[in-house]
């Protein structure tokens, strides 16, 4: 499981519960997943005794973020041994550095192992290793990506070999009698293993910097090598350092008062995270983590627009600004000629994998993007912003009011906001209601004519109470056509987005339905619907318990807001992340860890629970 994150926009790199690298992004954050395996080892020599640094090896591990900046910190402990490890992403350089610090009790020489087996481009075929003797590096490559590890001090010894093809294991087990003696270059599944020889002591720590180059050709890497070695191999360590203490104190929000020390963790690691999981393209990924790809053959590292657009809003609020307006432009890059929204689009913006037939349709992701446009304008209050997205919202706004049901006036059939069921849902009637009014204010900031889309979107609202209100069982249904009357939160989602004003008695007693139905009892925390089985029988979701603080808080109960709030606090991971649910019985995170949109939309909720603190009023979305 993902424990811990860096990036820089094109580099993203996480670290599981080993403190292993886990993945290596490069170079769009979700695409591509480059690195298969990585381990570290020692040799205790007076011992003779060889261990991976693994739990259970008689090392302990504790993981906890290092700085304002969480950079990705593990310390092992165990056999008289101390070896601490710091994570570091540089911030303008596609550079990773990895800083070794080690102590022995009693002083005595030990033998570091450093092992990486790489899937360039995803693919754990035709790759290339191989130890330049000349550089003191060691470079695994295929096609257009180029990786080249160099350290300080140099590593004593490095060989490389081939793993999983043929029958072979790995060339990790060279290392494990405690010293590496095989070739200098291999080619297929190629994979390595780098040797340090030292002689730690009770007394300062022994250092050893590792450093990782990424690029797309072979003199790339080579420039950047020579550049850090020329620069000095510690000012690019401390550089990363610095740039995270200046973003943090200069960029992010301070997070309301009374949040718990751990809850102001959670807030900054949501800021955070946002960041590292936005490309400098603009792509905003739903989650880093690939562990779905065994069980369901894909993963989460897609751009898609429901979660984009909410992100895109949480660091608006956040001060992420730019970006928010990085977001929008590759939307615009990257929608369909009528104006809708694929399904979901990979980090470089090519069209995702679907499970959808056509029109592969979920209608509330266009309106999302939509949504995120206005959003983004009333946090910068710039027309010009505007007006060059103005081809995004014509092309949207055009298309939701044209897909219509002709007999109900509400929109055509999709797939809802869970991507499970097709259908007139009553959350995507209400996006895109929503999404059209901001439209039609978008026409008006820059002189447009708003009439036809704020009167489709009256339409809808109006068509909404009258299809999928139900006076019987005095709430919304899910949705119509087919007519589903699950319980279902997404319900919480359409009254933030003005289906019902929080002053209107009917929502107090949606909200009080939904949360009747859907709170886990026992552990708490709201699940997503009657019956849901994805990952277990009716998991509590953090976004779900989010949207639930939020209804309370539109509702005028602040002291039921905050205990959502604190719920979700204490279901982060140890390292502030958190995760898509949470297993009812045993609290622990499930499927996609971090998600993404569980952070923003802490981030969201956050804000708004401290405007009402503050005596303001929430405003609307």
């Amino acid at each position: 499981m993902i424990t811990q994150v860096a990036g820089n926009g094109r580099i993203l790199l996480t670290v599981n519960e080993n403190g292993d690298w886990n993945e290596l992004f490069y170079p769009y954050p979700g695409q591509f997943q480059q690195l298969r395996e990585a381990r570290l080892g020692l040799f205790d020599v007076q011992a003779s005794r060889f261990s991976w640094l693994r739990r259970g090896n008689g090392y302990a591990i504790e993981q906890r973020p290092h700085g304002v900046g969480h950079l990705p910190q593990s310390v092992w402990s165990g056999h008289g041994v101390r070896i601490s490890v710091r994570d570091h992403v540089h911030p303008n350089h596609d550079l990773i550095a990895r800083v070794f610090r080690v102590r022995t009790d009693p002083p005595r020489p030990v033998r570091l192992f450093a092992y990486h087996a790489f899937q360039i481009a995803e693919s754990m075929y035709q790759d290339t290793a191989y130890v330049d003797a000349e550089a003191q590096s060691l470079v695994h490559y295929k096609r257009g990506y180029f990786f080249e590890f160099f350290s300080d001090p140099v590593f004593g010894r490095a060989v490389c070999g081939e793993h999983t093809l043929k029958g072979l294991q790995g060339t990790y087990v060279d290392a494990e009698d405690g010293r590496l003696e095989g070739r200098a270059v291999a080619h297929g599944a190629a994979d390595s293993v780098m040797q340090w020889d030292l002689e730690p002591s009770t007394g300062p720590e022994t250092e050893i910097r590792l450093f990782l180059a990424a690029g797309r050709s072979l003199p790339g890497v080579h420039e950047v090598r020579n550049y850090v070695r020329t620069g000095g191999p510690a000012r690019f360590v401390q550089e990363s350092e610095k740039f995270w203490e200046s973003w943090v104190a200069r960029r992010l929000p301070r997070p309301p008062k009374g949040l718990s020390d751990h809850g102001r963790e959670v807030y900054r690691a949501s800021v955070l995270l946002m960041r590292h999981a936005t490309g400098t393209n603009g792509s905003v990924i739903a989650s880093p983590d690939t562990r779905s790809l065994v069980a369901a053959g894909d993963t989460y590292n897609y751009c898609w627009w429901r979660d984009g657009g909410y992100v895109s809003k949480a660091m608006d609020e956040a001060g992420l600004y730019e970006n928010s307006s990085r977001f929008l432009e590759f939307a615009m890059q990257c929608q369909n000629p009528d104006g809708s929204f694929f399904h979901r689009h990979f980090p470089d913006g090519a069209i995702g994998s679907t499970w959808h037939p056509p029109p592969f349709l979920q209608i509330d992701q266009t309106a999302s993007v939509v949504a995120a446009a206005w959003h983004h304008f009333k946090r910068g209050g710039d027309p010009d912003v505007l007006v060059s997205l103005w081809p995004l919202v014509k092309g949207a706004a055009n298309f939701l009011a044209s897909f219509r049901d002709s007999a109900t006036g509400l929109p055509a059939p999709s797939f809802d906001l869970w991507e499970e069921r097709m259908g007139i849902h009553t959350y995507s009637t209400a996006a895109v209601a929503h999404a059209l009014e901001r439209a039609a204010r978008i026409a008006t900031e820059i002189g447009k004519d708003p009439t036809a889309w704020r009167a489709a979107s009256q339409e809808i609202q109006r068509a909404a109470l009258e299809h999928l209100w139900d006076d019987s069982l005095d709430r919304f249904v899910r949705s119509a056509s087919p007519r589903d009357e699950k319980v279902d939160a997404s319900v919480l989602l359409a009254l933030k987005l003005g289906l019902l004003p929080w002053n209107d008695r009917r929502a107090r007693r949606v909200v009080d339905a939904i949360e009747s139905r859907l709170w886990v009892a026992g552990g708490g925390g709201l699940a997503r619907y009657e019956g849901d089985e994805y990952y277990g029988h009716e998991n509590p979701w953090i976004v779900c318990t989010l949207w639930l603080a939020e209804a309370r808080l539109g509702l005028g109960d602040r002291a039921r807001s905050r205990e959502l709030i604190d719920w979700v606090v204490t279901h982060a991971t140890p390292t502030r992340l958190l995760p898509e649910q949470v297993d009812r019985n045993s609290g622990e995170p499930k499927s996609a860890t971090p998600l993404t949109w569980s952070h923003s939309t802490f981030v969201d909720v956050v804000h708004k629970y401290a405007i009402a603190e503050a005596g303001g009023l929430v405003g609307e979305e």
